[in-house]
């Protein structure tokens, strides 16, 4: 922590004497006497060899082309990783995954004492802004360290369960709000940082620009940079129109890589072949003349360069290297290094490590590789056995930079469990083996080479359950566990795919499979304590939501289910609590709120309810219930005209059958027998197996004189097994209907048996 503020201080001293003179003398860039700004723009799963200025005939990338033709462009650029949050976290804080121990998307965090890109330029007087495409990048990672202003606000209300990385804004979205910041007047230079996710799959451009590509793979992904082009093309226009595009560095860089096939490989995070690994790096800006570095560069390489080109001292954690001397035409050799450890953490398979150094590749996995990437650029022949003197060199050197670059108190320290929880949570199967195993290094694992077709099949299978296949996709991850039935990320899923079916029994015994394998998997942890809490039994799904929060504190998700239990159980205030505990560090803001707005109702403090679901409101005017919340207040308050207004409001929202039930009720106790039958029918349509819903409108029917319905709609009701108090409702109803139809024999069986409900 100490070399952090000295740091930062030291950037602070310069600011704030120095002269801002950029190297010129000698290279391309020119004296100035001012502060440059700085925009950052990364472009999710971009290929180089699929722009246009890396040599792709059929590219149609014209911004990034003209930036590269203005500037310089890396022609070997490489990340650390294929995976987006632990590539940005290298590319803002100039160190390795190692180092920062964020090593895959989600479940790791960015720690708070790594200074940033960001953190550094504010502290010498830069306005900040970053502007993220995907949930991925949320703030809740850690990544908005130093931003004024960090624009993610992802809707999760509206995920539905959607994997993390489909979650996005598209790039027009980003853009648009990127835009906003820039027309901002202000005295200070700023520093912007634009994420753009788009070319990630699933490949989506608008209908007007895939229109110009092949019905292909290839021209799907084409068409997504296209798109991103043309929104990259806005900003720069942008800056032009405001004249400061010459006093702007503009890079472009991207995170990492896409397989599109090669290998086996779908997308990317899998192998770490080059396919995902390299990267287009495009600085441009402030006079630069058009170069283009031949020499091998990383991602871990952009933030000291940028730093040194600003005149700013890099801090020395930072494990890149400033590319200035590249700038001047000198000879660099830098040792590339990249992982991915995404096998290991979903399916217990061996994680990746390659080191590479310009020409050779070396992978470290149970058979190992060697590339000759001058002769073999496409990595089909591995040579580790042909040159075995080459791979043991480049082995040593691999594990020499891993030791140097490790930081000795990387990754989440676990909370310790006491006894008495341990037993409880091992008898409900949320620890079996050993805590902490993880899949430690010196198990026999998997080499991801030979499970690369496993791994495809449970893509597949993800696919079907998206799509509603619930047989199809448990008949491919069957196919999987007959093949290797230690795949976490299979019994996981197989778990995942029995709750969607409502088979909670199958669920459970899927999920505690997965954590009998690997005991600290969090999502594992979650699901199973959903399943229990499906199930009914909220004691055990207590246990397992607090696993979960002990497993990722700072994940914020475990205290609504937590805040949802207590509240059955009628705990208002253990509910509160734990709502205000997660608002501080939930990703789903608003979801938070309307819960914390359900609570302070029913603890009566209608002032701190009405609040909280407007807030929540403000956040995303179409959040579900927080419309429905305060009609249910409003009734409280005695105010009928504004409980039905907002009931109004859900319906027309969300179709709520629970708010058409509300004010059809309203309707009724105010007389208007033909529009309370019309809100009741919405709310059994809405849910045909509403029993309760259909008692009430038997009732309504037979105050409105319509016999016939009325029997039919009681009927239906008692069948659906309604809430048992109201079940009393249904008899009477039809001892109604049979009294005014003469048959006082069936009548009075039916007040018979609403009396014998009554008395139970």
């Amino acid at each position: 922590m100490r070399w952090r503020v000295a740091c930062l201080a030291a950037a602070i001293v310069v600011a704030a004497f120095s002269t801002w003179l950029l190297p010129g003398a000698r290279g391309p860039w020119s004296r100035r006497r001012h502060h440059p700004n700085l925009l950052l723009i990364s472009i999710d799963t971009l290929r180089p060899d699929h722009l246009g200025c890396y040599g792709y005939g059929a590219a149609r990338t014209p911004t990034i082309d003209a930036l590269a033709a203005r500037g310089v462009r890396f022609a070997d650029a490489v990340t650390v990783t294929p995976l987006t949050l632990p590539a940005h976290a290298s590319l803002l804080t100039g160190t390795f995954p190692a180092y920062h121990g964020v090593r895959d998307n989600g479940g790791f965090y960015l720690p708070p004492e790594l200074v940033t890109l960001a953190e550094i330029l504010r502290g010498v007087g830069y306005r900040t802004a970053g502007f993220v495409g995907a949930f991925v990048l949320d703030s809740r990672w850690g990544l908005q360290q130093g931003f004024d202003l960090y624009a993610d606000g992802f809707d999760l209300s509206q995920a539905n369960g959607a994997a993390m990385d489909t979650i996005q804004h598209p790039a027009n979205e980003v853009v648009d709000q990127a835009l906003r910041w820039l027309d901002q007047k202000s005295d200070k230079p700023f520093f912007g940082w634009v994420h753009l996710y788009d070319p990630h799959a699933p490949y989506t451009a608008p209908q007007q620009v895939a229109a110009q590509f092949p019905p292909t793979l290839e021209g799907a992904y084409d068409a997504e940079i296209a798109w991103t082009d043309t929104q990259v093309g806005r900003l720069i226009d942008r800056l032009a129109q405001l004249r400061t595009l010459d006093e702007t560095i503009v890079i472009i860089v991207g995170d990492h890589g896409e397989s599109l096939g090669e290998h086996g490989e779908a997308q990317h995070g899998f192998f770490v072949y080059d396919a995902a690994l390299r990267v287009p790096l495009i600085v441009a800006g402030l006079g630069l003349s058009t170069t283009v570095v031949r020499d091998q560069v990383r991602i871990v390489d952009v933030m000291p360069t940028t730093l040194d080109l600003m005149g700013v001292p890099v801090p020395a954690a930072v494990q890149g290297q400033s590319l200035r001397p590249a700038l001047n035409g000198q000879h660099l050799e830098l040792l590339a290094f990249g992982e991915t450890w995404y096998p290991r953490y979903h399916y217990g398979w061996c994680e990746l490590l390659a080191v590479r150094d310009g020409r050779y590749k070396f992978v470290l996995a149970p058979e190992r590789e060697l590339y000759d990437l001058q002769t073999d650029p496409r990595e089909t022949r591995n040579l580790s056995s042909a040159r075995p003197a080459r791979a043991d060199a480049l082995e040593r050197a691999l594990l020499e930079t891993l030791a140097r670059i490790r930081r000795a108190d990387a990754g989440t320290a676990r909370q310790r469990i006491d006894r008495e929880s341990e037993e409880r949570l091992r008898a409900l199967g949320y620890l079996s083996g050993q805590v902490g195993s993880r899949k430690p290094a010196n198990r026999s694992c998997g080499d991801p080479k030979d499970k690369v077709e496993l791994y495809n099949l449970l893509r597949l299978a993800s696919d079907d359950s998206a799509d509603g296949r619930i047989d199809e996709a448990i008949a491919k991850v069957t196919q999987v566990l007959a093949a290797d039935d230690e795949v976490v990320e299979a019994h996981t899923m197989l778990g995942s795919l029995h709750l969607k079916a409502k088979r909670y029994g199958d669920a459970v015994d899927a999920y505690r499979r997965a954590l009998a394998l690997d005991p600290e998997y969090q999502r594992a942890a979650f699901d199973l304590a959903i399943a229990y809490k499906a199930m009914g039994r909220l004691d055990d799904a207590r246990a397992g939501f607090e696993r979960a929060r002990q497993l990722d504190p700072r994940s914020g998700t475990a205290e609504l289910e937590l805040a949802d239990i207590a509240m059955q159980k009628r705990e208002f205030e253990v509910a509160a609590a734990l709502l205000t505990k997660g608002l501080e560090q939930s990703a789903n803001v608003p979801a938070y709120l309307v819960k914390l707005g359900e609570c302070q109702i029913e603890l009566k403090r209608y002032d701190e309810a009405e609040k909280r679901l407007r807030e929540a409101l403000e956040a995303n005017p179409k959040i579900e219930r927080a419309h429905y919340d305060l009609g249910v207040l409003y009734e409280a308050r005695g105010s009928t005209d504004k409980a039905a207004a907002e009931y109004e409001a859900e319906t027309a929202l969300h179709g709520s059958y629970s708010a058409s039930f509300n004010l059809a009720k309203l309707l009724s106790r105010a007389g208007r027998h033909t529009e309370a039958v019309a809100r009741f029918r919405e709310a059994v349509d809405a849910n045909p197996e509403f029993g309760t819903g259909y008692l009430y409108l038997a009732k309504a029917l037979l105050d409105a004189g319509n016999l016939a319905e009325a029997e039919r709609a009681a009927r239906t009701g008692l069948s659906a097994h309604p809430d048992p108090p109201m079940a009393p409702l249904g008899h009477y109803v039809l001892a109604d209907v049979y009294s005014r139809l003469g048959r006082v024999r069936d009548a009075d069986r039916e007040l018979r048996a609403a009396r014998a409900l009554e008395k139970r």
